[in-house]
C-alpha cells in the first residue's frame, strides 16, 4: 500500500487536487496518451495496487468466491472480504457500469485463474458448471 503523509491538507484543497487530476486523466484520455500518462504518474505499487482492484471488482461481479479471489490474485482475505462488503453494498456500479463494460478483463481472469491448474480441466466435478458457463456465455457475447 502506497505511503500517504500524516500532516493532511484541509478539506477543501484536497477535493479541488482531486478535481484536478481527474481533469487531468480526462485530457490524456482524450488525446490517445492514457499510457505514457498512467505509467509516468503512478508508481509500479500503485498501478499493481489499482490493477488488482480492478480485477476483484471483476470477479465478485462474476461471482467468484472470495477465497479464490485472494489465492488467484495473492492478496489477503481481509482485503477481499472489505472489497466484497463494499460491492454488497453498492459502491462499485459506476465501475462496473463503465470501466468493465468497456474493456472486458475476463478473459485476463480467466488467465489467472486456470494458469498452474488452479481450476480442473474443464470435464471435471459438477461444482465448475457454473463458472464454465460463465466463460461460455462471456465468448458468446463478444462474438
Amino acid at each position: 500500500m502506497p505511503h500517504i503523509s500524516k500532516r493532511k491538507l484541509s478539506k477543501k484543497y484536497f477535493n479541488k487536487l482531486v478535481l484536478e487530476l481527474i481533469r487531468s486523466l480526462e485530457r490524456s484520455f482524450k488525446k490517445s496518451e492514457t499510457k505514457p500518462v498512467f505509467y509516468e504518474f503512478f508508481t509500479y505499487t500503485e498501478r499493481a495496487m489499482l490493477a488488482k482492484r480492478l480485477t476483484v471488482i471483476a470477479m465478485l461481479s462474476r461471482g467468484v468466491s472470495n477465497y479464490t479471489i485472494a489465492d488467484a490474485l495473492h492478496m489477503s482475505p481481509s482485503t477481499v472480504e472489505r472489497m466484497f462488503l463494499k460491492y454488497e453494498r453498492g459502491k462499485y456500479k459506476a465501475i462496473i457500469k463503465y470501466a468493465l463494460g468497456i474493456k472486458d478483463i475476463w478473459e485476463i481472469v480467466n488467465d489467472i485463474l486456470t494458469i498452474g491448474g488452479f481450476i480442473p480441466p474443464r470435464v471435471g466435478g459438477k461444482r465448475w458448471r457454473k463458472f464454465d458457463k460463465l466463460i461460455y456465455d462471456q465468448k458468446l457475447l463478444k462474438t
